[in-house]
């Protein structure tokens, strides 16, 4: 089984840095400015390498400042919120049944070559909240920094249908602002399109949660269908999945390549473990508030 799902051609990353009018020289200098910069920050436990720095600028659109912010970020909130970060790596047994019970599957080819594509499901019998599935794409988004080219938006695909609205109520307004903290304050990855597929009754439910806790101009971008006839117009025939009749691999399949590759970052994943910021080391004390106080005025919602 060929674990190489997050292949980007060379001359992808050449056209991405040319959107941003920078050569590969320009970007490999604001690569070594941002290790500086961290070699600086006593709080930080280590210097980044150099392909994830890249995908920090490429989400931030090079702009600096917003990049040494969040991946500062992307260690604080390792110990800021331990429920996500902490029995996480994907070795475990919790985790591994994670995997078992929902599909988080990548797409092996991205679509115009740029566009990265996640299918994602759950299957009967799923016992796993929201949580847990963002736990696990952040351990996906792990890999994705060292291997992809996060230059582009990319589409979500959820096929809603073992989902129940018990499970809809999982997602309380807290749980709601950590997740948006987590790929808001530090991971800020584009979303092209999101399709809900095969719409519950209670979709109206799902989309009063998302109106409120995303951004105006990325929930335009949901489109909910009855059904999953709408893939046959975004993907071509061997990249659709069987499950939706197409001739790509199946679901399962996807979903066994996707945790065989998260075995070739265990090393990676036993140093996250350890993995904090020394807050007693940091210049300036961090403020709470400022992380949250961005979400927290939002959440009044209703899901009875």
């Amino acid at each position: 089984m060929n674990p190489d799902i997050l292949h980007v051609d060379p001359n992808e990353i050449q056209r991405a840095l040319e959107r941003y009018d920078k050569t590969e020289e320009e970007a490999n200098n604001d690569i070594k400015t941002i290790q500086e910069w961290m070699k600086n920050q006593p709080h930080l436990p280590e210097i980044m390498d150099k392909v994830p720095i890249r995908n920090f600028l490429f989400l931030n659109k090079f702009n600096m400042e917003k990049t040494q912010r969040k991946i500062d970020m992307y260690y604080t909130v390792r110990g800021l919120f331990p429920d996500f970060f902490e029995n996480s790596n994907p070795k475990l047994e919790l985790m591994q049944k994670v995997m078992e019970a929902v599909y988080l599957c990548v797409l092996p080819t991205a679509l115009d070559g740029i566009h990265r594509v996640f299918i994602i499901k759950v299957n009967p019998g799923n016992v796993f909240g929201p949580r847990e599935l963002v736990v696990h794409s952040t351990n996906v988004t792990e890999m994705r920094l060292y291997e992809d080219c996060l230059a582009a938006g990319e589409i979500l695909i959820f096929d809603m249908t073992n989902i129940s609205l018990s499970d809809v109520k999982k997602l309380t307004p807290t749980l709601i602002i950590k997740i948006l903290v987590i790929f808001e304050k530090v991971y800020s990855i584009r979303s092209k399109d999101i399709y809900i597929l095969n719409s519950p009754g209670f979709v109206s439910v799902v989309l009063s949660i998302l109106k409120s806790s995303l951004k105006q101009k990325i929930f335009e971008r949901i489109q909910c269908c009855d059904d999953s006839a709408v893939l046959k117009g975004i993907l071509s025939n061997d990249q659709l999945p069987k499950d939706y009749g197409g001739e790509g691999p199946s679901l399962h399949e996807l979903n066994e390549m996707l945790k065989l590759k998260l075995t070739t970052y265990e090393e990676r994943f036993d140093s996250l473990d350890k993995l904090r910021t020394d807050e007693s080391l940091r210049p300036k004390k961090l403020n709470k508030d400022e992380i949250f106080g961005f979400f927290g005025h939002f959440m009044k919602l209703n899901v009875d």
